[in-house]
């Protein structure tokens, strides 16, 4: 399988590149399209198959790998065109998307803060209370969490945030808020805070989980349409996605935390800085770095 193939889409166009085992690059580019990413990707790459005398299924059935970058979540947010997503916090608590970093002001910041990624009336409290050393020092009442999905459920909600005080120390808690998700609710996806960024700031861990649930049924849709797309059209090589850090996932990982695909584009700009740079060196006979990456692991926290 001589081909690797690497695809960008954007909003206005979607970027193709192929390198055929002698290193060659070679560049397709075509409108995107909305609605069905690999309409895009099939122009371009069917453009770049003709200079190469080969069919779109022969390119595709050739290629070892595909690594894929767009913007799309980072669009819906800007947007305002994520899912309708509710946010399940501990009673007493409400308020923590709009107090945010407990309602101090940032003399750096320019700009004034957005309105809450949740609205109020989309937040749900739930009777519990985790201490600091993981204790129960109010057990989960489950009557609670149920009232709160029917809250969402009625509210027309795809997805729920959940994020309660000390669940980074115990998260019992929401693991079973999540089985109860799972029980009552099967067709609204959910993030449970403590798995996605286990960090002590709530405000940071909530509105990174409120925003992470908001992207999975848009994410989970619109992956599973071009892995279908893809294995249709002959591609049988890894689907890669690229990531907020600069590495790449699987799309199953990128479904299960669709937050890290925000930001992918830019983050994939040092990586090649890095890469063309120490060639560009080595070209010169510089002393020399040998420019390797491997996909880092994924950071244990994350600023909203």
């Amino acid at each position: 399988m001589p081909f690797r193939i690497s695809v960008d889409t954007g909003g206005t166009f979607t970027d193709v590149v192929v390198s055929d085992d002698d290193g060659q690059l070679h560049i397709g580019k075509a409108l995107s399209i909305p609605d069905r990413a690999f309409e895009a990707i099939a122009s371009a790459l069917t453009d770049i198959g003709e200079k190469l005398g080969l069919t779109l299924r022969d390119l595709l059935s050739r290629a070892s790998e595909l690594k894929y970058g767009t913007t799309r979540a980072t669009n819906a947010i800007v947007e305002g065109k994520t899912a309708r997503t509710a946010f399940f916090t501990t009673e007493g608590f409400p308020d923590i998307l709009l107090m945010r970093e407990g309602g101090k002001l940032d003399p750096f910041r320019q700009i004034p803060y957005p309105p809450p990624y949740v609205p109020r009336h989309l937040t749900f409290e739930i009777r519990e209370r985790m201490d600091v050393e993981g204790t129960a020092f109010i057990p989960l009442d489950e009557s609670s969490v149920l009232s709160a999905i029917e809250g969402a459920k009625t509210t027309g909600c795809q997805a729920v945030g959940v994020c309660l005080i000390w669940s980074t120390v115990n998260p019992s808690h929401e693991l079973r808020i999540g089985e109860l998700l799972d029980q009552h609710a099967p067709g609204i996806l959910y993030t449970l805070s403590h798995q996605l960024n286990p960090i002590v700031r709530e405000y940071r861990r909530a509105s990174s989980t409120a925003i992470d649930a908001s992207l999975k049924p848009m994410v989970q849709e619109f992956l599973a349409t071009l892995q279908q797309d893809l294995a249709q059209a002959g591609f049988e090589g890894n689907l890669l996605i690229s990531t907020s850090f600069g590495g790449s996932w699987r799309p199953s990982e990128m479904i299960d935390r669709p937050i890290y695909s925000v930001g992918s584009g830019p983050s994939m700009a040092p990586v090649a800085a890095l890469a063309y740079g120490g060639a560009e060196l080595s070209d010169q006979g510089a002393p020399g770095r040998i420019c390797s990456y491997v996909t880092p692991v994924a950071p244990h926290s994350m600023s909203a």
